[in-house]
């Protein structure tokens, strides 16, 4: 300053007790205005503002945040960062409205506003600030970097952290206020898929349906490889479905051991930590979120016209009309024809409402909905709905103690019959639908065979069907943070849930209409229904489940200078107890009659009662310390100790652990000056987890009786055996856990002013002792024991881009692009070489192969179709043109079992998806794109008529999807012939890769200036797409589902939704 003074003349006037003026600035200029050297001398003291008067520089503390007046008029400010740097192109806007404008070059604004308005500046990597606006004044503004990506809170067990202190893999996704919770989805799982690298969600298919969800591949060949669930921090036993997607605010998935290793002997799998909403500090506010949906087939399958259909007769067995039966024939000549896809299709429909009350205060935060859902599938009888109500509070009793508890329940009925899609798919386009000249159902299409139509359970009035789930859940906890020592606070968690499922069928008289003629009417006469009452049978069943989880944990958290440290203690305890009554009815000659359908069992002839009871119970101890100093160092180590009851006498209790480690490389001093990179944090880490994998009572000795297997002897001269009791499967008392290690490394950045973040995970995992049931000599008295050995691996890359393209004014545009794969080998099995060939053999008969994925395909190698001028296969084979043609793996000239080989696996080489999120004004579009690249799968079923031909006459059991079946005129080398009848090798294996627009969000948020006259204080309107359109070379159908012909497996559906999100 004073060198500045002796240069020009220009002197400083400034408070002392604001500025540093110990601070020694160097700087260098040369040629430079005034103005230039002023900000070079302030660079480094934040939050001034100057003004040259004559030869006076005044240095004044910027004005910034709330300012008490408000005034109609013009506003003019000036913006700048941290460093005092102008921030040019920031947006500022008048809240609630579009009025808005960005700064120039040197910072500065002018905008004109409406009186008590309030602005919003906002910049990208920075945080966004609302301040008064004041005419008159020109306001200063300091905007702070916004660190908010790292300074997320996630989720991991019995507590949570920053992500910039966590060592472990973490995805996190908030769903309030997100456009992908905008999509219909009645499960939150769904909202999760594309969007996290290593978690493969499947698809959903059937109404009220709950995807299968892995993290990170495959680990257990028989047991379970499902993740954890843990709802409010506490381990979750229930059902996704039981819980309203509205209802929840974030999901974190916990993938690698370091971050699962509080779960122990549950988390091999990864865990999946769901966390509700909460009220926000304010008045009550009331939600209403409404969206209904219109759904359809996604990539419907095409069946065969009557005209495709004759001419596939004639080109199977060289007839056509002459092969019709008389009712088929009679349909021909009267030109009906049936789509019996179209028959047992509808347009379906799924509506969701909710309802939701929240709020805060000084002491009290709470949170109340209730929500209803309904879906009629695309598949007719495929029906779901759905009730749930939830409440939610935790209150501040005095300055360290806190109680909270949150209630659910839920209501959900599956009832209903769904048509039976693979009996549609073997009906012809010329097979009866409806009796003789009725509207009522035919129970035999084909006449001749006692083959069922695909609707008679759904719609022929003569089955009942029962299908209610009722779930209770209460969560309590209390936090005691003890006044005496800093930091330390003790936590109590209960959790209790109870599930009751009610289910029931019953075949009526009128349900066992006797094959006959088709113009004979007396098959369904009151006589020969009533004939069949000796037939009728039903049962009802109720299943009951109850658990219940303790949590008692103990934190220390404390910062010293630079030194933070992090320490957790807990002892938990659950338990599950599982029971089932079912009671069943046969027989109602005596009664007369079924009125009361599965209400009446107790009058059927013969009944009979079971029942089944299992329970399991688990406890766990479990230790975690974590310490980072100067925010770049991180060290986190953990220990659990876990007893479980499933397991045998001997082996119960497992020992866990898990390290982790991090270097924020930014934090260092060699890196002040690399202005791009704004973080970088190294991260590594290794673990050994869990997998309960079996049972209860899986460890102990089995017992069979009756026709099932157990031992038969005819006493005395009678010819009908006696049935005894026979141990089955010998127990095992040493019987323990499935083991998994894992190490992880990675990376985590955000570049270009918090602009750009890119992630990376390489991880190896391999799980040990797996569970398998083995058959063992019979001279022990015994079929089988399980046992453990055997050892799978994954390995594989998750990788992630986050990039802000645009933020201005008016626009937003966010791009997110993840990339994972992963790889799956079978390292070791039984460690068996009955062969002696020197390597341990491989399992044939459950398709498993050392050194290979656990999904592999084995069969014969198709080299296309034969065609009339393959003269040398077909003399060496004796095929025929038109059908399959195998390879001669092993050379010797012909084709036997020897043959078969390893044709690949249904794992996909990798996964991507890319999003992106455009906002301009108050509209936003948001829309997911998401790939899955290599994998294979079969396309017909291994049973004889799954490609065309197998009855007779050409009606029954045929497939009759269209397909261009090869012939000579049209020579394909894709599809055999029609005549072809199958011979249990050709499977049509075919590649499942595709790419698909899954998910798109078009919204309007209406200006809250302009609706607050109506009492309404925010108002969303939305259209989503779900499963718009896929790309796939996959035939027939869905390449996620891998729908083979013949198969029972329900199609996925496109999802169109108009809906309103209104807050009061």
């Amino acid at each position: 300053m004073e060198q500045l003074k002796k240069s020009s003349g220009y002197s400083f006037v400034f408070s002392s007790a604001d500025v540093n003026t110990k601070k020694r600035i160097s700087i260098s200029v040369e040629d430079a205005g005034i103005e230039e050297v002023i900000k070079q001398i302030l660079q480094g003291q934040s939050g001034f503002s100057y003004e040259i008067q004559g030869k006076k520089i005044i240095i004044k503390k910027a004005q910034t945040g709330t300012v008490s007046s408000a005034q109609e008029g013009k506003v003019r400010g000036r913006i700048v960062d941290a460093t005092g740097e102008p921030v040019i192109g920031a947006t500022v806007r008048e809240q609630g409205t579009s009025n808005g404008t960005t700064t120039d070059i040197d910072g500065n604004f002018t905008l004109d506003v409406a009186p008590n308005a309030n602005l919003e500046v906002s910049y990208i990597g920075y945080q966004t600030q609302v301040l008064k606006a004041q005419s008159g004044k020109m306001l200063a503004v300091t905007l702070k970097e916004d660190t908010q990506l790292l300074d997320e809170v996630v989720v991991i067990g019995y507590g949570t952290t920053t992500r910039k202190d966590f060592t472990g893999s973490v995805s996190s996704m908030k769903l309030e206020n997100s456009p992908v919770a905008l999509v219909a989805n009645t499960n939150a799982l769904e909202t999760l898929k594309g969007s996290v690298g290593g978690l493969d969600i499947g698809a959903t298919n059937t109404a009220g349906g709950q995807p299968s969800m892995l993290v990170r591949g495959q680990n257990s060949i028989s047991g379970n490889n499902d993740p954890l669930l843990i709802v409010d921090g506490v381990i979750f036993l229930g059902s996704l479905n039981d819980i309203n997607p509205n209802d929840i605010a974030t999901i974190d998935v916990l993938k690698d051991a370091t971050s699962a290793a509080a779960y122990g002997s549950r988390s091999a799998n990864g865990v999946i930590a769901i966390t509700t909403k909460r009220g926000k500090s304010g008045k009550p506010v009331i939600n209403l979120n409404m969206t209904g949906t219109m759904q359809s087939w996604h990539r419907q399958p095409e069946f065969m016209n009557g005209k495709d259909y004759l001419q596939m007769l004639h080109d199977k067995n060289g007839t056509t009309v002459e092969s019709l039966s008389a009712q088929q024939r009679a349909n021909y000549e009267a030109g009906h024809e049936t789509n019996w896809l179209d028959e047992i299709s509808r347009t379906g429909w799924l509506q969701d409402y909710q309802v939701s009350v929240s709020g805060a205060g000084e002491k009290m935060n709470y949170y109340m909905s209730t929500s209803y859902t309904d879906n009629q599938g695309i598949i007719i009888g495929d029906d779901f709905s759905r009730f749930t109500m939830m409440a939610k509070i935790s209150t501040d009793i005095t300055d360290w103690l806190e109680v909270g508890a949150d209630a659910s329940y839920s209501y959900s009925d599956y009832s209903g019959a769904g048509a039976e899609y693979n009996r549609a798919v073997l009906l012809g386009p010329y097979d009866v639908m409806y009796r003789k000249g009725t509207d009522l159902l035919e129970r035999f299409p084909l006449g001749s065979n006692e083959f069922e139509n695909p609707l008679w359970k759904d719609q022929s009035g003569t089955y009942d069907n029962l299908d209610t789930r009722r779930t209770f859940r209460i969560n309590a906890h209390a936090v005691v943070k003890l006044p005496w020592v800093k930091g330390l606070s003790y936590r109590f968690n209960y959790s209790a849930y109870m599930n009751v499922n009610d289910g029931a069928e019953f075949y009526h008289e009128g349900y066992y209409a006797p094959l006959g003629a088709y113009d004979d009417d007396s098959r369904y006469s009151a006589e020969t229904v009533y004939s069949k009452l000796g037939s009728t049978n039903g049962y009802y069943q109720n299943t009951r489940a109850n658990s219940w989880v303790v949590d008692n944990i103990l934190n220390y958290k404390n910062t010293f200078g630079k030194h933070t440290i992090d320490l957790t203690a807990v002892a938990t305890r659950d338990s599950k107890f599982d029971r089932w009554d079912k009671m069943e009815g046969r027989d109602y000659v005596a009664n007369g009659n079924t009125n009361l359908g599965y209400n009446g069992l107790q009058y059927a002839t013969t009944q009979k009662t079971t029942t089944g009871i299992t329970r399991r119970r688990n406890a766990g101890y479990f230790a975690r310390a974590s310490y980072s100093f100067d925010d770049a160092y991180y060290l986190t180590a953990s220990y659990r100790r876990d007893g479980a009851s499933v397991f045998g006498a001997d082996n119960k209790w497992g020992n866990f652990y898990a390290f982790g480690g991090a270097w924020r490389v930014t934090h260092e001093k060699f890196m002040e000056k690399v202005r791009f990179l704004n973080d970088l944090k190294l991260k590594l880490s290794w673990g050994r987890n869990g997998n309960q994998g079996i049972d209860p009572y899986g460890t102990l000795s089995e017992a069979v009786i009756g026709p099932g297997g157990g031992i038969a002897y005819p006493f005395g001269n009678s010819t009908v055996p006696s049935f005894g009791i026979k141990q089955n499967s010998l127990g095992n008392s040493g019987l323990g856990w499935e083991t998994t290690n894992s190490w992880n490394f990675g990376f985590e950045s955000a570049w270009l002013n918090n602009r750009l973040f890119v992630n990376m995970d390489v991880y190896l995992s391999r799980t040990t002792d797996q569970i398998f049931n083995r058959t063992i000599p019979s001279m022990t008295g015994f079929d089988s024991m399980k046992s453990t050995m055997g050892e799978v691996a994954n390995r594989g890359v998750e990788f992630s881009i986050h990039s802000v393209n645009i933020e201005n004014k008016d626009w937003r545009w966010d791009t997110n692009l993840t990339f994972w794969l992963n790889r799956n080998e079978l390292v070791h099995l039984y460690g068996e070489d009955l062969d002696g060939d020197g390597r341990e053999d491989d399992d044939l008969g459950n398709n498993l192969f050392i050194g290979h994925s656990i999904h592999s395909i084995y069969g014969y190698k198709v080299a296309g179709i034969v065609q009339k001028d393959d003269t040398e296969y077909i003399q060496a084979n004796g095929a025929t043109p038109g059908n399959p043609k195998y390879v001669d793996v092993d050379g010797n000239g012909t084709i036997g079992v020897e043959d078969r080989t390893i044709l690949g696996t249904s794992d996909p080489r990798f996964k991507m998806s890319l999003s992106n999120t455009l906002s301009w004004k108050n509209f936003e579009l948001y829309f997911m794109l998401t790939g899955t690249f290599g994998g294979n799968g079969y396309y017909v079923s291994e049973n004889a008529p799954a490609f065309l031909a197998g009855g007779g006459g050409g009606g029954a059991y045929s497939n009759n999807m269209y397909i261009p079946y090869w012939t000579e005129e049209r020579p394909s080398n894709k599809y055999p012939a029609a005549n072809f009848s199958g011979d249990g090798r050709f499977k049509g294996l075919q590649s499942r890769a595709f790419v698909r627009l899954q998910d798109i969000t078009l919204s309007y948020t209406f200006n809250s200036a302009k609706i607050k006259n109506f009492g309404i204080n925010n108002l969303r309107v939305f259209f989503t797409g779900k499963n718009l359109f896929t790309i796939t070379g996959w035939e027939n159908g869905d390449p996620e589902l891998g729908n083979t012909i013949l198969s029972s497996t329900y199609p996925i559906s496109t999802n169109l939704s108009l809906g309103a999100n209104i807050s009061f």
